[in-house]
């Protein structure tokens, strides 16, 4: 059983390449409709158990107070005076209108819920809501205590559960990820490079290594294109030398001179 229960943390993986204030987001909205079937089945039974105990409480309590007022009156009344006193009148009404009120909400949490698709959109949107409300009051207020207990949440599933329990080397695959990402985005995002006016004319060549003395393993002719590598190197002479890929496959330098 703990075993099975240990691969639900397997859903922290993909979480931990989002964006912080969406890992909040999703954990709150998630954890919150979870909570609605406990929610919707405990509630109402602590409201009807809650008021069954308040009432006898109400009861308990109400039977030597009405004692004490009835011996009151009786006194009172030896002294012909039948009036009653208005403090007397308003605990009565009180103890009354508590008991008469919990009776109510007894017999209403007794009765099957009603509307149950419209209860289920309430608590959808308030779970929605919450999801965006926390990130930003988290964010925003890093000292606070519920900043400071997601922190620790964190922690918890990723190094004690992801990386202990199940092996997972979490930071490690981030690296990776990381590195992936900004590989493929370098060349989505890759500069086209030709050859300047001055050098159109006798085209320019394309080194293995970022130097002059680098073996030529192509060359760029006019109206010839190369790809920026987004990498760069200046050699001893001081010249910087441009990493490129032909249209052919071949990558190598050229110098930033002759390019643009």
């Amino acid at each position: 059983m703990e075993t099975i229960f240990n691969q639900v943390f397997w859903l922290w993986v993909p979480l931990a390449f989002l964006p912080i204030w969406l890992r909040i987001a999703i954990v709150t909205y998630i954890g919150i409709i979870l909570a609605r079937p406990i929610v919707v089945r405990l509630t109402p039974l602590l409201i009807h158990w809650g008021s069954i105990f308040f009432k006898k409480a109400v009861e308990y309590l109400s039977f030597p107070l009405m004692v004490l007022f009835h011996k009151q009156l009786e006194k009172r009344r030896s002294n012909h005076d039948y009036s009653i006193p208005t403090w007397i009148e308003t605990s009565e009404d009180m103890c009354a209108t508590l008991i008469k009120g919990f009776e109510k909400l007894e017999v209403r949490t007794q009765k099957r819920t009603r509307n149950k698709a419209r209860f289920k959109k309430v608590f959808r949107l308030a779970a929605l809501v919450l999801a965006v409300l926390l990130p930003l009051a988290i964010l925003n207020n890093p000292t606070t205590s519920y900043s400071q207990s997601w922190q620790n949440f964190e922690t918890w599933i990723t190094q004690e559960k992801v990386e202990k329990q199940l092996g997972y080397d979490l930071t490690k695959l981030q690296a990776t990820i990381t590195y992936k990402v900004d590989e493929v985005s370098s060349k989505l995002t890759t500069k086209k490079l030709t050859l300047s006016e001055t050098y159109k004319a006798e085209g320019g060549n394309i080194r293995s290594e970022p130097s002059l003395n680098g073996k030529i393993i192509s060359s760029i002719k006019q109206d010839e294109s190369v790809t920026y590598l987004n990498e760069q190197q200046t050699d001893d002479r001081g010249i910087t030398w441009l990493k490129v890929e032909t249209t052919q496959g071949k990558v190598g330098w050229i110098s930033d001179k002759i390019v643009e």
